[in-house]
């Protein structure tokens, strides 16, 4: 018998962890079982080849918002090609409105709803014992199975699996795993309610055994893999638990970095003073802003501390080496255009090292999907189901929130910081600034093409121009700071003073300013630093830049001649 289980991930560089599951699950009990990952940007006929030609008995597909809309075409055409071939969609895109996908595609003949790792096995075992002929009875056995009989659709009960059963995932040969990001669960479930979120109707968390986890988790980092993204909804939901694997990360000689979706306000101190010892590049922690609105929060379901979540991450930003995402959802209940500004402003002011500006997913089986027409929100058919607009929130708008987005993403992070701090100066609004930039840069026609990163520099200089006079110098300088391969291009204005840099390395002075460059030569000093006179309203500023060996960044200092 021979199964083949696929998915289609959303980027090359992505694994398949429900794969992983199914493959350690049933595999040992049929040997004729194989995993295949592809991804959404190859082509379908060429994958319907891959797949048809193997002539295989059972072809499960792991269905989610961003592979759906491509499985469907797959496994029509699949059904033409190889007609006695038995089709099972799982994932959570397939675990609700079970009867709307046997209704509407005739080419899939089960649904696994919810967990599928016994129901597979089970499906399996009563395959093989039927030769593939499987009466309804035998069906009806299968936990979370959907299948058709006598014209109705029958979902049979879902049975929460005892984590404790599942094998290890993270074993033997593993080579394949050293350029991908890797998926990884300690716990199933979440405490919270959030009204969009499918983790709301998973029932109560479930972990794990803790010692299984660590011993996963030294395998992957002696790898050396470049990322494990944990997909726990809510990491740090135990404090202690999660100061127990913390610690046990910490402390792996690896490089591997740790991505964890934490809750921000109740990260506990003994947690945060843990952290103060993490090495660089070990942690990043994404934490779910979504709103600053109170009515909107409690549209919702979700709670929020923002004055302890403001108290936090000044402290995982200024006492430890965690990198710290925020995420926004644009488009919840009751919160429009320039409220959601507002909170925009706040998770700014918090300077994390990235904002997520997101937009609402009405998911199948998800609270506010029932509840769309409550909050007029319209949104599109196909996956991944985002919102169009709501009564508070019109379609004009969300289109500027997506090109805000955009900006976010360019000019929001560290490569242009100087600039930005400007710009924003005498207490600007962050969100009236994007807002005022994305009016221009649309004007201009600049949402049409992608742009270099040099590019970047002379357009934000020539949108803002107007009323900001020293911006030129401080693009300059984020330029300097962040491009030390480049040559500075003359529109920046400026001028690099190799004068002044060989007055510093002869004089030693440079020896005063940067101890660590002694073993060096003058020669080789001077291939690590930049000093630049930037021509400021104020007068002209003197700038060094030294470029260490191990960072990307300049490290600056201000220099007289």
């Amino acid at each position: 018998m021979k199964v083949l289980l696929v998915a289609l991930n959303a980027k090359y560089s992505h694994s398949s962890l429900a794969l992983r599951y199914l493959q350690y699950y049933c595999g040992p009990q049929f040997p004729g079982l194989a995993s295949l990952e592809y991804n959404i940007n190859q082509d379908p006929q060429v994958i319907l080849a891959d797949l048809a030609l193997q002539e295989p008995d059972v072809v499960g597909f792991s269905c989610y918002i961003w592979n759906i809309e491509l499985i469907l075409p797959l496994i029509a055409n699949l059904r033409k090609v190889c007609p006695q071939t038995t089709i099972i969609l799982g994932g959570p895109e397939v675990s609700f409105d079970t009867d709307f996908w046997l209704e509407t595609y005739p080419a899939i003949d089960y649904v696994i709803a919810g967990e599928g790792e016994e129901a597979l096995r089970r499906f399996l075992e009563e395959y093989h014992k039927g030769d593939g002929r499987l009466c309804s009875e035998q069906l009806r056995t299968i936990p979370g199975l959907v299948f058709r009989d006598d014209g109705m659709v029958i979902q049979n009960p879902q049975e929460p699996l005892d984590l404790s059963t599942i094998p290890p995932i993270y074993q033997g040969d593993l080579e394949e795993l050293g350029n991908k990001i890797v998926y990884y669960e300690t716990t199933r479930g979440c405490p919270y309610r959030c009204a969009y979120c499918l983790s709301s109707v998973m029932g109560r968390v479930r972990e794990f055994p803790l010692e299984r986890s660590k011993e996963e988790l030294r395998t992957l980092a002696s790898l050396g893999v470049e990322q494990v993204r944990f997909v726990d909804r809510t990491f740090n939901y135990d404090a202690r638990r999660a100061y127990e694997l913390l610690e046990f990360m910490m402390e792996l000689d690896t490089p591997t970095r740790f991505q964890l979706e934490v809750s921000g306000d109740i990260l506990t101190k003994p947690v945060l003073e843990l952290l103060k010892r993490a090495p660089e590049n070990r942690f990043q922690f994404e934490i779910g802003v979504q709103s600053t609105y109170g009515p909107t929060l409690e549209a919702v379901s979700r709670r929020a501390d923002l004055q302890r979540l403001q108290e936090v991450v000044e402290f995982l930003k200024t006492e430890t080496t965690v990198r710290v995402l925020l995420d926004l959802i644009a488009g919840l209940p009751e919160e429009g255009f320039w409220r959601f500004g507002e909170s925009f402003d706040y998770v700014y002011s918090l300077k994390p090292d990235r904002i997520h500006l997101g937009f609402l997913k009405l998911l199948r089986g998800s609270r506010l999907r029932a509840e769309a027409t409550s909050f007029g929100c319209v949104y599109t058919d196909q996956a991944p189901y985002e919102v169009l607009y709501t009564k508070d929130l019109s379609f004009k708008e969300i289109q500027r929130l997506k090109l805000i987005e955009d900006l976010v993403d360019k000019f929001g992070g560290v490569r242009f910081e100087r600039s930005m701090e400007y710009l924003l100066r005498d207490g600007r609004s962050p969100f009236s600034l994007f807002n005022e930039l994305a009016e221009r840069w649309e004007a201009a026609g600049h949402h049409w093409f992608n742009h270099s990163l040099v590019s970047l520099y002379q357009i934000l200089g020539e949108l803002m121009a107007k009323g900001n006079a020293d911006l030129l110098p401080w693009l300059r300088y984020d330029f300097r700071r962040n491009e030390p391969r480049q040559a500075t291009p003359e529109w920046m204005g400026g001028l690099s003073n190799r004068r002044l840099e060989n007055e510093l390395i002869q004089s030693g002075e440079i020896l005063r300013i940067l101890p660590e460059l002694k073993p060096l030569g003058p020669r080789e000093i001077s291939r690590r630093i930049f000093v630049e006179e930037l021509s400021f309203t104020t007068g002209i500023e003197r700038m060094l830049f030294y470029f260490p060996p191990e960072s990307d960044i300049a490290s600056v200092f201000q220099v007289t001649s």
